[in-house]
């Protein structure tokens, strides 16, 4: 895609694969990819994350252009089935009735908790 599109710069969600990441000029979450290609001079971007994030894209500069990368990694990331399984109505059933309940152990919390406070301290010191 990059030979294809050279004046294009390449973004990525952080759950992409190793090997995405490693060739992105930008890697963040969705909100800051949105934020980045707004505040960003380039023109164009190859987008590696959920497909549906183009539409905000577009939306938020019309006068860019955003390509999405394509699914051919094992992880997909532009069109993530795992993503597709979860729904609103899923959402709401969950939060009303608390299930399903996962038991966790302490250690896992624990551990768990470390990459989501990360990405809280990257969100708020770029502002997001």
């Amino acid at each position: 895609m990059k030979s294809e599109h050279p004046e294009a710069k390449f973004i990525a969600h952080p759950e992409c694969e190793d090997h995405i990441l490693a060739i992105a000029d930008y890697v963040g979450s969705t909100a800051g990819m949105l934020k980045f290609t707004q505040t960003d001079k380039a023109q164009a971007y190859i987008v590696a994350t959920e497909s549906g994030i183009l539409y905000q894209m577009q939306k938020a500069s019309p006068h860019k252009t955003f390509i999405p990368a394509p699914p051919n990694n094992a992880c997909a990331c532009n069109d993530c089935p795992h993503m597709k399984l979860n729904t609103l109505e899923k959402l709401y059933n969950c939060l009303k009735y608390e299930s399903p309940e996962i038991l966790l152990t302490e250690d896992v919390i624990l551990r768990a908790q470390r990459p989501i406070e990360r990405m809280l301290e990257i969100s708020a010191r770029l502002g997001l």
